[in-house]
């Protein structure tokens, strides 16, 4: 059975009392996906979604942003994820990350790549403009209810 260990980054934004969060696009599948890291070996879970925010944001760690002490949520469980035929040993954490500063801010914000949706959007899949997400995440927000889509 292959294993699957991986984080997830909720980076979070408040606009006229509107939550919504960080999403990038993969080019190359048309889809938006969350800053996600595949954990490596003798690395934790934290460690690898700091790494990824870094890499994948092009941001410095401790400078720019942070990362949560402990997941919002951390599941373990085996399954068929979607897209996969095979069962899988899976592991994910769930971690906030917080940008700090304006420059942080704007250079997400100005960032062609990143785009910013609502938990309706990603409960759903796809955004407003019909942007498909990536359906891996999608499964565990609505499996185990992370976000509500509030309408």
């Amino acid at each position: 059975m292959e294993k699957v260990f991986r984080s997830v980054a909720l980076i979070q934004k408040f606009d006229d009392e509107k939550s919504q969060f960080l999403l990038k696009l993969n080019a190359g599948r048309n889809q938006l996906n969350f800053v996600t890291g595949e954990r490596l070996e003798k690395e934790s879970f934290r460690e690898a979604i700091s790494r990824e925010v870094s890499w994948q944001l092009e941001l410095e760690r401790s400078k720019d942003f942070i990362v949560s002490n402990m997941s919002q949520l951390s599941m373990e469980y085996a399954g068929v994820l979607p897209g996969m035929t095979a069962k899988n040993k899976i592991a994910v954490a769930f971690y906030l990350v917080h940008l700090y500063g304006d420059s942080a801010r704007s250079q997400v914000n100005e960032s062609t790549e990143c785009q910013w949706v609502n938990a309706a959007e990603i409960c759903r899949g796809r955004t407003n403009l019909g942007t498909a997400i990536d359906p891996i995440p999608v499964h565990w927000i609505n499996r185990w209810e992370i976000l509500q889509a509030w309408h």
